[in-house]
């Protein structure tokens, strides 16, 4: 093994593979998307997944599909149930949790020999170990390392420190205090830090010299992408009737679907044309029961959910909406944006700092606490065929400087090999 072997964690792919259907949304669409780009450009690339059962890493073979894409052979319902063991300085809460994981650890056995039995293990004894798992993901990894002596450069890619924004109130609940430990015991032990934002970087130098975080030994952001593949699926669902609004992901609170629904209303109630909007994302149950609320009754019938939709699916709800809309109060990248995009449709984005990164002067923007200045924009975008069609025609020409996966993955080992092969 070279001590310039570069070893690729895939675990969060791992984790939402089943047998009925692949899909990868969020942090699990970054590691599989970054991951097949990776394998092109650099065969030499090992790639592998962690056992919470076993504690040890599995390597996971690939080969390229006629088209010439890279497909990862990794196995389907394993069915890993993941708990924590690190508390920060707590020993007891650590030791307790060793304890109770007891039972969770011989079924994780028991998931990787019944479906990922056909992996090998491998010990990552030097050279370097990316992963853009979530955190709490990565310091499991770390500590297996550890224990095996590893001399492997560990080098994640941090997605957003949202949570820490509560760290000086009393919402600072326990997820929070959590994520605040997972974040600096895997900080201090990186040897560089990618963040998916110049955005996130900032704040990884703002949480730094406030004290809540370490000081990163070196950081490189790599911003991700606007590219939106194709999907392979056949299509599932019937789009519905034009003009609707698509949101992919949002939930109440912080991603702030309120204030969609919010201005639907408010454009209800000036007499205009209200246009469908479409949900799409994992069934939420509490944004159901939202939705259900008497005050929303006016616009009811103009809400359509699109539970999980395939690639396929995906692409042909961004491609023929009238807008993509994403009021979130806060993201480190913000990837739907960036794919409505890449698909031709405007994005209107909240003010928060990172879609003007992911965005620029192609993005719509609003007050995420103002629904009458995005029901403005909604109006305008519907009614004034002149501006939509130069809007589109503007962002259509943009296309050939989007970002790709392609990129992310070239700038990622460039960095990687910069700062640490």
């Amino acid at each position: 093994m070279s001590s310039s072997t570069i070893f690729f964690d895939l675990t969060e792919a791992l984790q939402s593979a089943s047998a009925r259907r692949v899909q990868y949304y969020g942090i699990a669409r970054t590691v599989i998307e970054a991951g097949k780009e990776a394998a092109a450009l650099d065969d030499t690339i090992r790639f592998v997944v962690f056992s919470f059962g076993n504690h040890a890493f599995y390597e996971v073979p690939w080969h390229k599909a006629p088209d010439g894409s890279v497909v990862f052979d990794l196995p389907r319902d394993v069915g890993q149930n993941w708990h924590r063991t690190h508390h920060g300085g707590s020993f007891f809460l650590s030791a307790l949790a060793r304890l109770l994981g007891g039972a969770m650890a011989k079924r994780n056995k028991r998931a990787w020999e019944n479906n990922a039995k056909s992996l090998t293990k491998i010990t990552i004894s030097d050279g370097v170990f990316i992963s853009a798992a979530r955190p709490k993901l990565i310091v499991d990894m770390i500590k297996a390392l550890e224990r095996d002596g590893s001399k492997a450069a560990v080098v994640p890619l941090l997605h957003d420190f949202m949570p820490l924004h509560r760290g000086a109130t009393k919402r600072f609940r326990q997820f929070d205090r959590n994520f605040l430990h997972d974040n600096r015991f895997v900080i201090a032990r990186a040897r560089l830090i990618l963040t998916n934002s110049r955005f996130t970087h900032e704040e990884l130098d703002r949480f730094a010299e406030a004290g809540m975080l370490p000081h990163p030994k070196q950081v490189a952001a790599i911003p991700l992408v606007h590219h939106c593949p194709d999907g392979t699926e056949a299509p599932e669902i019937d789009l519905p009737s034009s003009p609707y609004l698509l949101t992919v992901g949002l939930n109440l609170g912080r991603k702030n679907i309120e204030v969609v629904l919010d201005a639907l209303l408010r454009m209800k109630a000036r007499g205009l044309s209200v246009p469908r909007l479409v949900i799409a994302g994992a069934v939420r149950k509490r944004l159901r029961r939202y939705v259900e609320q008497p005050r929303l009754q006016p616009i009811r019938d103009r809400i359509v959910f699109a539970k999980n939709p395939n690639q396929t699916d995906l692409v042909r709800l961004y491609t023929e909406a009238l807008a993509l809309v994403i009021p979130s109060r806060i993201e480190g990248w913000g990837l739907p944006a960036g794919e409505a995009l890449w698909c031709g449709t405007p994005a209107i984005c909240s003010t928060a700092p990172v879609f003007y990164e992911v965005c620029g002067d192609l993005g719509l923007y609003f007050d995420p606490d103002d629904p009458d200045a995005l029901a403005d924009l909604i109006d305008r975008l519907a009614q004034d065929t002149t501006y939509r069609e130069s809007l589109r025609q503007r962002i259509a020409e943009a296309r050939p400087g989007l970002r790709t996966w392609k990129d992310v993955a070239r700038d990622m080992l460039a960095a990687v090999r910069a700062a640490v092969v």
